[in-house]
């Protein structure tokens, strides 16, 4: 009989201890989820403050060498010079409203002689090509800008037509630039010029979400402490067995309407 009782207090304390690997595991992925809705609530914050903020020259905000920082995320900025008609680009894949498209980028030299990427909205591919039926055309007419900061992305492998890009990175797009002081950290989401030329569709805004982080993070606790809950019915179940008793069952949650079924099919 101790014999038996050894093997099953062994069992039950595998089972414990199952349950506790499987409850800290958890315990670390809510800690993960929340680390993670904190991460967005704080670029979130970054990106409605820097809406609410004044624009300001770029050269008080960005220096040519100066590293991204993501306090910069959507900081408008002003800038005067022309833009270079011969360096545009296409970049590939960028889906708007649920329809397929392109973003239009500029490269812009600044009256300091820097070389700065606007990108100009967005168009809808075109009905017979890969490509937007009506590309907007620049020129070397002076004008002032205001725009807004996003920071270059990484390199992508794929590959574009001529006059395409794969995606927004600043020193692909320059390589064909050379002698030259370029801005290769960060671009400019154009908010206006003066004079206005004819332009993409804005994109405006990004919509802020904080995710289902937070959801999450509660989930992989509930389920650590299921794990717990779920030992201790089978310790329960156990004990019942051991005693002689019979197993308890789970209470159906239709009781009521199974009884109406099964009164029905004896009256039949």
């Amino acid at each position: 009989m101790k014999a038996n009782n050894r093997a099953h207090l062994a069992r039950w304390g595998s089972w414990f201890l199952i349950a506790a690997i499987f409850s800290v595991a958890c315990w670390f992925l809510s800690q993960w989820q929340f680390s993670r809705q904190n991460e967005v609530s704080r670029a979130n914050g970054i990106i409605n403050k820097n809406y609410a903020l004044d624009s300001t020259a770029l050269k008080e905000v960005l220096q040519l060498n100066q590293s991204w920082t993501p306090q910069l995320e959507f900081r408008a900025v002003t800038l005067s010079g022309k833009y270079l008609p011969e360096k545009i680009f296409l970049v590939r894949n960028r889906p708007f409203d649920g329809n397929p498209g392109f973003l239009q980028i500029a490269a812009f030299k600044t009256d300091s002689g820097a070389i700065f990427w606007v990108e100009r909205g967005w168009l809808p591919t075109g009905t017979k090509q890969d490509a937007p039926d009506n590309i907007p055309q620049l020129n070397e007419e002076q004008r002032s800008l205001t725009v807004r900061l996003r920071p270059t992305e990484k390199p992508d492998r794929r590959q574009a037509p001529s006059g395409q890009l794969p995606n927004i990175d600043l020193e692909k797009a320059s390589s064909a630039i050379a002698d030259q002081k370029i801005y290769l950290q960060a671009y400019g989401r154009l908010v206006a010029e003066s004079p206005e030329l004819e332009r993409g569709k804005d994109l405006g805004k990004p919509q802020l979400s904080e995710g289902n982080h937070l959801s999450y993070a509660f989930q992989w606790i509930i389920f650590g402490l299921m794990a717990f809950g779920a030992v201790i019915w089978n310790i329960g179940q156990d004990r019942r067995h051991m005693s002689g008793q019979a197993p308890r069952k789970l209470a159906s949650l239709n009781r009521d309407v199974d009884g109406e079924i099964e009164d029905k099919i004896l009256e039949k």
